[in-house]
């Protein structure tokens, strides 16, 4: 009986409970009459308020019942605007609407919107500012944007004015590979969103005039068998990674991968040898010049335009598989230096210090008003300027720029640009102890023996222990010393409009001084640039292979060590190591030696004096064309490639000029080295020296 007088009573409280749910439940569906009924209880009111109060009660509930079953935020949005505002906010009665309505008190920041249907979605953070923040910090890398350097290629937004940055791809492709680089997932449009403001698509008024001629011919051959249907894909990079079993090994980039040396672009069922096709190519020509006096000769000079070839689908196929692989290595070296900048930056001691230079194009003087014969004579002097950017450990970077009345470019005009910023160092930084110098590869310039030389010796005496030298590969070289440069020819043209006169380089350092500009400026006099010159050795021994390096490093005076392309192991302070095919030269041997190898590495092969430098015009040299090889005479040379009047092959080392001239440009890495003339043999034939052919033939 006990049990169920228990089980009774607590069914009875049950009963209760959920009679008083009801209840409430009815009191909150009570209809807007009812409720009006219950407040004016015992309230005797006249007809008219009661109405009003009927009225407000029937509004609130409508409106209250739209906004919970709108289904779409947008929707809910225009309701809170159209129902509530400042004059509520105004006899607060903020609180009272959000009970009464139903609102979140969300409702009020957008009472500033003056637009009732606009929208403002709801924020979602699915990713950390840290994410955001690298997405941002991918947009503005050398290899996704490039920087430019015009005057007025700037861009404001919220009075921040930027220099402008051009995409160097499509979006869609750049997303493809931040995902590949980066662990995590994001959407194309967050992507898209998260670009800077500064990082736009270059129009055609913003057209590039520093393109890679290796790049676009390829891209004109791709662009048009991908209109043919023949292969999948116009996008050259793609096309690479097709044809290589890993796009980030040197051996499978460079052709020495057995794997994959020999593939080739799949085509698709649409092609057909035979059929005729008409595509684009930058060629350079040599253009013969009008003579203006009868009594002078008539010279020559070379232009580089673009050309339509007529041709047929197997030409096309044969030029892409020709330069794919050559491209390859090409997009290799590419990638392979801005990552290894990216990361040496990123890896910087305390006692390191990166330096990006380059030289800017060179500052027109100008008054700010002129007479017709200055305007159009030469009367305009020009001012050099070297440009820059300094990093030392993870310190914020130091822009400066050398400024100098003297034009020559070489060698010792670079280290005397060099001098005081090395002096800034220096007294700044006393603790710097090793080197790292990023540039582009000029072979008049940057990379040349003269450079090589200098660079062993001068960083010595200052007493720098070691140091590299990097170069970008050639035509992709642009950072953020052109972005100073641009600066500093902008504020200078300021100056010229507000009525200064800037007659000389002299007097350009002086106004800029005056600006109180953030980036360090130093005046190199033209006197001392030409005493370097004189003081310059020679002759200096040349460095064999000079094109195709990417990295040299000095750890003595004279010694000099080379790479195919930059090592990581230099950003873990490892400058010795053997990696990229590493080779050593020294300016003060007749031979030189092979660097020293790690316990556990392999040994590097010596390298030999024979192999190709930069090439004089009128030299002999030996290329390798379909695994034969053919002797030449160098006619031309550009930063890449080399153009060859060859002789034509009757048997094993027997050559013979053809009736028609065979001239091309080839690559630097199609040129086996430079050889001494061949020798008559018959009165037509010829043949190399039996020694040399004996050790090239192998």
């Amino acid at each position: 009986m006990k049990q169920l007088q228990k089980a009774l009573d607590r069914q009875k409280r049950l009963t209760e409970k959920y009679k008083k749910r009801v209840q409430r439940q009815k009191k909150s569906l009570e209809s807007p009459r009812s409720k009006v009924k219950t407040t004016l209880l015992n309230c005797p009111v006249n007809a008219r308020i009661r109405k009003t109060l009927l009225y407000h009660e029937a509004l609130i509930a409508d409106i209250k019942h739209k906004y919970r079953n709108a289904r779409k935020e947008k929707d809910k949005q225009i309701i809170s605007k159209v129902t509530i505002g400042k004059i509520v906010r105004k006899y607060k009665l903020q609180k009272f609407a959000e009970h009464t309505l139903g609102f979140s008190n969300k409702c009020w920041r957008h009472l500033e919107s003056k637009n009732i249907t606009a929208f403002e979605r709801k924020a979602v953070n699915r990713h950390s500012d840290e994410f955001k923040s690298k997405v941002k910090s991918f947009f503005v890398r050398d290899d996704v944007s490039r920087i430019t350097t015009g005057k007025k290629q700037t861009i404001t937004v919220h009075k921040v004015k930027m220099q402008k940055r051009f995409l160097q791809d499509t979006m869609k492709n750049l997303h493809r590979k931040f995902l590949s680089e980066n662990i995590g997932n994001i959407s194309y449009s967050l992507f898209c969103r998260l670009r800077p403001f500064w990082v736009v698509h270059p129009s055609m008024s913003d057209r590039d005039t520093c393109q890679c001629k290796l790049h676009e011919n390829l891209s004109f051959v791709a662009d048009k068998l991908n209109q043919l249907k023949v292969v999948e894909t116009s996008n050259v990079e793609r096309l690479a990674e097709m044809v290589s079993c890993d796009s980030s090994s040197k051996a499978c980039m460079y052709g020495e991968c057995d794997l994959c040396k020999q593939k080739r672009v799949p085509l698709s069922s649409q092609y057909d040898g035979m059929a005729k096709a008409s595509f684009l190519q930058w060629v350079t020509e040599v253009k013969a010049l009008e003579k203006k006096d009868h009594m002078k000769k008539s010279s020559t000079v070379k232009i580089t335009v673009k050309k339509t070839i007529e041709g047929t689908q197997e030409t096309l196929t044969d030029l892409l598989h020709n330069n794919i692989h050559k491209f390859k290595k090409h997009l290799f070296n590419i990638k392979q230096q801005y990552a290894y900048n990216r990361e040496l930056k990123k890896n910087l001691a305390i006692d390191e210090a990166l330096i990006h230079i380059d030289f800017s194009e060179n500052y027109v003087c100008k008054y700010a008003s002129e007479i017709q014969a200055v305007h159009f004579g030469a009367s305009h002097k020009q001012a050099t300027l070297h440009t820059g950017v300094m990093y030392v450990g993870q310190q914020e970077p130091m822009c400066f720029t050398t400024i100098s009345p003297s034009r020559y470019k070489g060698p010792p005009a670079i280290w005397k640009h060099l001098d005081p910023v090395l002096d800034h160092l220096q007294a700044t930084h006393p603790q710097v102890s090793v080197l790292h110098f990023f540039s582009d590869g000029p072979c008049t310039q940057y990379k040349q023996k003269g450079n090589f030389m200098l660079f062993t010796t001068e960083i010595h005496k200052r007493g720098f222990k070691a140091g590299t030298w990097n170069f970008f590969e050639s035509s992709h070289g642009k950072g953020a010393p052109d972005g100073v440069g641009g600066a500093l020819k902008r504020a200078a043209d300021r100056l010229v409009a507000k009525g200064h006169d800037i007659q000389d380089a002299q007097q350009l350092y002086e106004v800029l001084r005056q600006t109180n500009t953030s980036v360090e400026l130093f005046f190199v006099e033209s006197t001392d640039v030409d005493r370097a010159v004189e003081m310059m050795q020679s002759p200096i021994k040349a460095v064999p292979s000079s094109m195709r390096i990417h990295q040299v490093v000095t750890l003595a005076p004279g010694e000099l060590i080379c790479r195919d392309v930059s090592c990581f192991c230099s950003t873990k302070k490892d400058l010795n190591c053997t990696c990229f095919n590493t080779q050593h030269f020294s300016f003060g041997q007749n031979i030189p030696m092979p660097a020293q190898p790690a316990d556990n590495q392999e040994n590097p092969q010596p390298m030999e004096v024979e192999k190709l430098v930069h090439p004089d015009v009128g030299q002999w040299c030996i290329l390798k064309y379909d695994d034969d090889l053919y002797p030449g005479i160098v006619l031309d040379t550009d930063e890449t490639s080399v153009q060859v009047k060859c002789m034509h092959r009757v048997g094993p080392n027997r050559f013979f000029w053809p009736s028609r001239d065979d001239i091309h440009w080839y690559q630097f890495d199609e040129v086996i080295e430079m050889i001494p003339a061949p020798q008559h043999v018959t009165s037509r034939h010829v043949e190399v020296l039996k020694e040399v052919w004996a050790r090239l033939s192998i």
